[in-house]
């Protein structure tokens, strides 16, 4: 049977495999890039710089089942409970039932259970799970394990952000322009553009690498879900609906493309405000800022007062501005004198470029800003104000 190219704005959420005829997208698997993982304790640093480390990694474990629950094992006892996430970077852990063998003495078998209730956000970095207490209490770092229980051999896409374009095929049309932005916080946002006809849809949510790293897995909006085979740093290809490859002769790779793109971007269609948005920092030259969750340096330049403010990572902003034009400066930007352990590395570079922008430019709702020579600096994306 002929495959037909459906053309309907109701099926956009199921992206590329419906329109083209390859079935109906699968419901997500999980609710979160945790589940259906599992992760062995590298370390736990407490928010003065002190350091324990396992004395066997492998009697430290927690696995993430895709239906909430969750088992773990500490020290010699084994233990399960449940696990939600409701956003990116939250995470809250139910009641955690233990056996109560008599373990040899360790300080990490007494302390992660008194450290259960009050972990509550999470960052995936580098192949790595962070688990971070509340009020900055401290962080248990974890490693990835495979379907065995070894170490896992986990891919990572480098270089994020990243932009990634290609032509699909699709057989009633000559082809259809696809266009996926990644995240370093796990979001993306696509855009499909049908060439010939005046028609373009876009989605969002979450993406994760799934397989030991090998699957890139797009999960959108309305329950839709797409997968891609990571070839390489710069090459994706699509899958079928079953997450198999699909045997044929025609291009169905994705290629790494600049980013920001060229194109609009593709989270939104029409720019934001430079003015009274809220701007979370997402670059700095050319490099991704990967900021713990509720530690994402931002800023907001106020209309009236021609004041900006925000936060650097470790420390609340203040300043003022000037803005004619496409000229944009800022005047005496400075921060409160806090010193924290996380979040001041970020905080110092940033400071150092706000007083060299000379210029900017706002590509649907992301904002780059650039110095006297023209090269960009830094680049933020908009985000909803608070």
């Amino acid at each position: 049977m002929k495959r037909a190219c459906i053309f309907l704005r109701s099926l956009a959420p199921f992206l590329v495999l419906v329109a083209c005829g390859y079935g109906q997208s699968r419901p997500p698997k999980v609710t979160s890039d945790l589940g259906g993982t599992s992760w062995r304790l590298v370390r736990f640093q407490d928010r003065d710089g002190a350091t324990l480390t396992p004395g066997e990694p492998a009697n430290y474990t927690v696995a993430f089942e895709a239906d909430g629950r969750i088992t773990v094992r500490i020290a010699c006892n084994r233990g399960n409970g449940t696990w939600k996430s409701v956003r990116a970077g939250q995470l809250e852990f139910g009641p955690l039932a233990l056996t109560r063998a008599m373990c040899p003495p360790a300080p990490l078998k007494d302390r992660i259970p008194r450290d259960w209730p009050n972990l509550r956000s999470y960052t995936l970095k580098n192949g790595h799970l962070l688990l971070s207490l509340m009020s900055e209490g401290g962080t248990y770092e974890f490693e990835r394990l495979n379907r065995e229980g070894r170490r896992a051999n986990v891919s990572t896409l480098p270089g994020l952000p990243a932009t990634f374009m290609g032509t699909l095929p699709c057989a009633d049309f000559p082809g259809i322009r696809y266009q996926v932005d990644l995240f370093p916080d796990h979001r993306f946002v696509s855009r499909m553009t049908y060439e010939d006809r005046n028609a373009r849809f876009d989605d969002r949510g979450r993406w994760q690498l799934a397989r030991d790293g090998k699957i890139l897995v797009l999960h959108g909006g309305g329950g839709a879900q797409q997968e891609f085979a990571v070839q390489n740093g710069d090459t994706l290809r699509q899958l079928d609906s079953g997450g198999h490859e699909i045997v044929s002769k025609l291009n169905y790779d994705l290629k790494r493309a600049p980013f920001p793109p060229t194109e609009t971007g593709s989270e939104e269609t029409v720019n934001a405000s430079l003015e009274n948005t809220d701007w979370k920092l997402i670059l700095l030259g050319d490099s991704a800022v990967n900021a713990a969750p509720r530690r994402e340096p931002h800023f907001v330049l106020n209309s009236t007062t021609k004041k900006v403010s925000g936060f650097g990572g470790c420390n609340q902003l203040s300043g003022s501005y000037t803005l004619d034009g496409d000229h944009l400066s800022f005047r005496q930007v400075a921060g409160t004198m806090m010193a924290c352990l996380e979040g001041m590395d970020i905080e110092k570079a940033f400071l150092q470029v706000l007083p060299q922008v000379n210029s900017w430019k706002i590509n649907g709702q992301r904002l780059d800003l650039f110095d006297t020579s023209g090269r960009r600096i830094a680049g933020f994306e908009a985000r909803n104000m608070k």
